[in-house]
């Protein structure tokens, strides 16, 4: 049997990426994906075994991260609070953290949040929303353990903000390709934002 070859596997990759690129998960074509890659459709299964466990290849390592991101800036959000340091001097990790990886994976982050219709990440912005609801939410309480105390209208403006924040974000990936711009434009987005709610927030 021939050795597989990483070469021709990282070849296959790149052409996955513009293929996701271009068109949704569901409308993708392992046929044009293997063309672009040089090889024939049949030997790419030698590589991966469907469509899906490709697509995953690409998306899943930066899923995790930008998951893995969120979350810390939660916790360390309600540590911040536990700790009585409200002024949330956590926010030069978004930059770190969850801005930086708009520079390095812009094209993933473009398919997960804008090309995976059809896909098990289909979720996915959902799933942000839902994540910065909670951000937000500690925010305006001051503590995930005063979350409880507010209003409908502050837990439907913490929802309303998530959602914009999280289309903006995607607006931006669909609009830009280079990462650099991404990475400058995101970190405005979200200084913007942080500014607003800073402004917005109980002494």
């Amino acid at each position: 049997m021939q050795t597989l070859k990483e070469d021709v596997r990282q070849n296959i990759l790149r052409a996955a990426l513009a293929e996701f690129k271009s068109h949704d998960y569901a409308d993708a074509s392992m046929r044009r994906i293997s063309a672009a890659a040089g090889i024939t459709t049949g030997n790419i299964y030698r590589y991966f075994k469907n469509k899906e466990e490709l697509f995953e290849a690409l998306v899943k390592p930066v899923y995790e991260k930008l998951l893995d991101y969120l979350l810390s800036l939660k916790n360390e959000l309600d540590r911040s609070y536990i700790d009585g340091n409200g002024e949330m001097k956590y926010f030069g990790m978004i930059e770190d953290t969850v801005v930086g990886l708009f520079d390095a994976y812009s094209a993933e982050l473009t398919i997960l949040m804008n090309r995976s219709t059809g896909s098990k990440y289909s979720g996915v912005k959902a799933d942000m929303v839902r994540l910065v609801t909670t951000i937000l939410e500690d925010a305006f309480a001051s503590g995930r353990e005063h979350a409880a105390k507010l209003t409908a209208e502050q837990r439907q403006s913490a929802r309303m903000l998530a959602g914009t924040i999280v289309e903006g974000v995607c607006l931006i990936l669909r609009e830009h390709e280079d990462g650099e711009t991404v990475k400058r434009l995101v970190n405005e987005f979200i200084r913007l934002y942080h500014a607003g709610m800073m402004c917005g927030l109980p002494d």
